[in-house]
């Protein structure tokens, strides 16, 4: 059995991961930013799960992370980077709107997805905000989203690589999305897409330089699943965007530098 961090463990895709994992007998690190939260949830799981403090975006809290695993584990087996946050401009919007918005998916969702169809023409009349893209996209907004879903991933692999080293077949599995792909770019959700597109360059890059080490390295997509961040209209529910991340940290064998949804191979 494995050793295995997940990072934004404590709910979503990254609980679902955790759950999943820790059916199949695996010892399960949950990293939660906030304690409380990762123990709550845990409390769901079996008492084989660990629950760690650890917030991304805080060099402290990672090496805090690091040093503690180090004294009680050695080693770590699988690093699952999946800690990250989206952005919706219009949930986002502090209007009229949004606020109405907001009572008819809590109160009339059956009415809401009606309403929802006017939303092009609200904005257009100027109801609602504009849709963001890359050309009026606030750049502190990017560089908060990037902090967590690339900068966050990239702290934690160079931090807890010593510990992957000690694994006779280390891994490591950054959640990334079909928004990143570099052929379906546009400009909507500009901040998720980029820190999503510098994920996967991340993963290759990653790949190329440990290859050599025994660790690999690979990407994955969940698709659109039902979470906070995905939505209660996504189409798939989240033990399916969870089941590659799984597949791809218990598979007995596989490749690196690789970019996969539902356990095949996509393209960058």
């Amino acid at each position: 059995m494995k050793i295995i961090l997940v990072t934004g463990g404590n709910r979503g895709i990254g609980f679902e991961i955790c759950r999943q994992l820790d059916n199949l007998g695996h010892t399960v690190i949950l990293g939660s930013r906030e304690l409380g939260k990762g123990l709550a949830a845990a409390a769901l799981l079996s008492k084989n799960v660990v629950v760690k403090q650890l917030d991304v975006t805080s060099e402290e809290s990672i090496q805090n992370l690091y040093e503690s695993i180090k004294t009680d584990f050695g080693k770590i087996d699988v690093l699952i980077n999946n800690a990250g946050i989206g952005s919706n401009a219009l949930d986002k919007k502090e209007t009229l709107a949004g606020g109405v918005k907001n009572v008819f998916k809590a109160n009339m969702p059956g009415v809401w997805k009606t309403v929802k169809t006017a939303v092009p023409v609200l904005r257009k009349v100027g109801i609602i905000a504009q849709k963001e893209g890359a050309k009026d996209v606030s750049i502190s907004s990017v560089k908060q989203i990037m902090e967590t879903n690339f900068y966050g991933t990239w702290r934690m692999i160079q931090v807890f690589l010593p510990l992957l080293q000690k694994s006779k077949e280390g891994r490591i599995i950054n959640v990334s999305s079909g928004m990143g792909e570099l052929q379906s770019l546009t400009g909507d959700s500009p901040a998720y897409s980029l820190s999503k597109s510098s994920l996967n360059a991340l993963t290759i890059m990653f790949s190329n330089e440990l290859k050599g080490r025994g660790i690999s390295v690979n990407a994955m997509c969940p698709g659109w699943v039902k979470t906070d961040m995905g939505g209660p209209d996504a189409p798939r529910y989240v033990g399916q965007g969870a089941d590659t991340a799984v597949w791809l940290a218990t598979e007995k064998e596989i490749p690196t530098g690789k970019f996969y949804r539902d356990r095949q191979e996509i393209e960058w």
